[in-house]
């Protein structure tokens, strides 16, 4: 690949090399293989904005080995649902932001991604859906309920959590009831 050495104006063929690194990750050991370009000239390395990136490489296999939800993972779901970044921000009160740079690769942390895979669970999604009816519009969350309250199985879990919840909020109720009376 014709590259040119910012060391000494070398503007030739440059050799393309790998080496593994070991790149530390929340305090992680992790090995990862770094790309660079090696100068024949003047004996320089460096790296290229199109080459291989040891940094995402070491995120992965972090999120790998602790199984968190890999940047492509959100991006497919969001769209899966025809969800944009705003909507989904909105529904997880996060800054938009936030979602984007997960998205783009950056490490999300533990509790990030516990709110991540709730809501990827369609009945968890479903249960946002209906109790933020501001966060998207009428016609979209129509489309969505409708969407996924056609799934048996979300449907069918709904319905035991809102029975849950009932029963739960009815008895916590009684108590507090119980415990204001006079004795």
């Amino acid at each position: 690949m014709l590259e040119y050495c910012l060391s000494c104006d070398y503007e030739e063929t440059l050799e393309l090399k790998r080496e593994s690194v070991i790149i530390t990750v929340r305090g992680e050991a992790i090995e990862a293989t770094e790309a660079f370009y090696h100068c024949p000239a003047c004996l320089e390395k460096f790296t290229s904005s199109y080459g291989h990136d040891a940094l995402e490489e070491a995120y992965r296999e972090y999120r790998n080995r602790h199984h968190l939800v890999q940047p492509e993972e959100m991006r497919h779901w969001r769209e899966q649902y025809g969800l944009t970044l705003t909507e989904l921000s909105q529904l997880l009160e996060w800054e938009e932001t936030t979602l984007n740079r997960f998205e783009q690769g950056a490490l999300q942390e533990t509790s990030e991604d516990k709110w991540l895979k709730f809501i990827m669970i369609p009945q968890n999604l479903l249960y946002l859906i209906i109790s933020k009816p501001e966060t998207l519009s009428a016609e979209k969350r129509k489309q969505l309920i409708t969407q996924l309250s056609t799934n048996r199985n979300v449907v069918e879990t709904l319905q035991r959590f809102y029975s849950l919840l009932r029963e739960n909020f009815s008895d916590f109720s009684k108590q507090m009831m119980d415990r204001t009376k006079p004795a």
